[in-house]
């Protein structure tokens, strides 16, 4: 059902966006997570980058070294210039108050609306995060957060599918859809990004929104398990019965629930540690210690070729790194 004010529906969409879409990157356009990363063809390219385009790569390297000053003296004149990636970047830098510059959410706005005239995804989600505030001068328009959140969603920016996932799942702004909305999380997942890909596995295993399907299920909770996700670590050390399991299953299974265990949100550390303790029970101590050799010298896998870096998994900022300092935007 549609909420029954603008004011209901501003707030329950920010509620979306800052409880499902990578909150690391709603919450404020996080200064080192949101840099654009270059194209995976990139290596592939055989012109010569422009001086700008050299420029830009020296003030990309300062800004993700949080060397802000630097970072700051090389992108100016590239945005002025016209730079779509520097006008971003600048505007991520005003609206968190990184280095030289003030905090000055108005500014942000400002670079973040040339960069969006230009298609640039991040650009457009950091506009849309900004109208659902009312931030920076700007008036509170659902309208037109949804409007920017569409186009960024369009130009295949995770958070922002996830984002319009979660509208369609709740009616917010447009009519509830859960179909739709699981069209969005599956985009999302093709795309890459790891947390959709997880919460695909959820719908088709539990039937919201499409048809269940339980196999399907849990070959996507693989590949988001491969990736590092723990709910989907934890699901797949849950699926077997530890006395009716094979031995290589129950090995398996303790390596999931171990990683799980270690890397998890503290509810699912808590389950994954009891499940963990029920399934050792099963298992025979050589057994147990092959899982945790397996478990110590595991590694993510990384992106798929071609796809591009999931900011919560593959960039600086993301789950396995210190995240840079932040604000709203």
């Amino acid at each position: 059902m549609a909420p029954q004010s603008t004011g209901m529906l501003v707030s329950r969409c920010c509620q979306v966006l800052v409880g499902i879409a990578l909150p690391a990157i709603i919450a404020g356009a996080a200064v080192a997570q949101n840099v654009p990363a270059p194209p995976a063809s990139a290596a592939l390219q055989v012109k010569p980058p422009t001086a700008d385009e050299r420029e830009f790569l020296a003030a990309q390297a300062h800004f993700y070294a949080r060397n802000y000053q630097d970072a700051y003296l090389r992108l100016l004149p590239l945005a002025h210039r016209g730079h779509t990636e520097s006008q971003y970047l600048l505007g991520v830098m005003s609206d968190n108050g990184a280095g030289p510059v003030q905090l000055n959410p108005a500014e942000a706005n400002h670079w973040y609306r040339l960069a969006a005239d230009k298609n640039h995804p991040e650009a457009q989600f950091a506009l849309a995060n900004a109208y659902a505030n009312g931030r920076g001068g700007l008036s509170i328009s659902p309208a037109d957060m949804l409007a920017w959140l569409r186009k960024a969603a369009e130009n295949k920016y995770m958070p922002a599918m996830i984002a319009l996932a979660a509208l369609y799942d709740y009616g917010m702004g447009v009519p509830r859809d859960l179909a739709e909305g699981t069209v969005w999380v599956k985009n999302a997942a093709e795309a890459g990004s790891v947390n959709a890909t997880y919460q695909y596995a959820r719908r088709l295993e539990s039937g919201f929104g499409i048809d269940k399907t339980e196999r399907e299920a849990l070959d996507w909770d693989k590949r988001a398990a491969l990736r590092g996700h723990p709910g989907a670590q934890l699901w797949l050390g849950s699926v077997g019965d530890g006395s009716l399991a094979s031995q290589e299953q129950n090995i398996e299974s303790l390596v999931w629930l171990t990683l799980a265990s270690r890397n998890g949100p503290a509810e699912v550390k808590t389950t994954a540690q009891q499940r963990l303790r029920d399934l050792q029970k099963n298992m025979m101590p050589t057994d147990i210690t092959e899982a945790q050799t397996r478990a110590r010298t595991w590694k993510a896998a990384p992106q798929r070729p071609g796809h591009t870096p999931d900011p919560a998994y593959d960039l600086p900022g993301g789950w396995a790194a210190q995240p840079p300092p932040r604000r709203g935007g």
